[in-house]
């Protein structure tokens, strides 16, 4: 579904990825692990075209999209939970969920999205008129997710989504992460959280320094030990 083949990106004169390649398949939920800055976020904003690449190639469903602009790629199918939420705070929930869907023109679609949504988080249908600020950090992440699911993407990219979390709210957004697989949901998940996201995902791809230094099932990278005190701080 996403194909990512031997990408260079990064800031100016600053290279941050050396040759990336990845592949997520319709219907997995991979893993991207890695330490503070290994270059995770670079190549999230290189795959939603916040960062060009210097060479390489993206490819979502066999179309390039390296080179398109990033309201078209939303368009194709992909959306981005962000790091550290960045909902409008003095905006209510229902209007925070609608803005996830604003290239959606047919008003009866944008209804049906957010129907959908509610079935899926019924305490953002309890609390729609409610101030996203006035919300809890975990709440905050759920409405977080739930805008990006608005636009009905085949392809979700989350972005450290328990970061900054306490654990008991942690559990619940796995357990949404595992709901959203369940729903059909393609993911690729981005965390720190080594352990709880492998556990979850299929496959993973460890990054460092800029380069995928490992790869495999999930299961494999957890249980080997050279990956786990090299890479993986287990």
């Amino acid at each position: 579904m996403l194909e990512i083949n031997n990408i260079v990106a990064g800031y100016g004169e600053v290279q941050i990825l050396w040759n990336v390649s990845l592949n997520v398949n319709k219907g997995e939920v991979v893993a991207l692990v890695g330490a503070n800055g290994a270059g995770k976020s670079t190549l999230i904003k290189t795959i939603m075209g916040l960062v060009p690449i210097q060479s390489g190639s993206i490819s979502f469903e066999e179309k390039r999209i390296d080179s398109v602009s990033i309201h078209k790629i939303i368009k194709e199918g992909i959306s981005l939970v962000p790091e550290g939420r960045r909902l409008f705070p003095y905006m209510t929930v229902l209007e925070n969920l609608e803005l996830g869907d604003y290239i959606e023109k047919n008003a009866k679609k944008v209804e049906e999205n957010l129907d959908w949504v509610f079935k899926l988080f019924p305490k953002l249908k309890d609390r729609r008129s409610q101030l996203a600020g006035t919300f809890s950090g975990g709440e905050q992440q759920m409405l977080t997710i739930g805008r990006a699911l608005m636009s009905r993407p085949k392809f979700l990219i989350m972005d450290e989504p328990s970061l900054g979390l306490a654990p008991v709210v942690v559990d619940s957004v796995f357990e949404t992460v595992e709901l959203l697989y369940k729903e059909g949901v393609t993911i690729l998940l981005v965390e720190q959280n080594v352990k709880r996201s492998l556990e979850i995902a299929q496959r993973g791809y460890v990054l460092e320094n800029g380069r995928i230094v490992a790869t495999g099932d999930s299961k494999m990278l957890l249980g080997d030990e050279n990956v786990k005190k090299a890479y993986l701080g287990l």
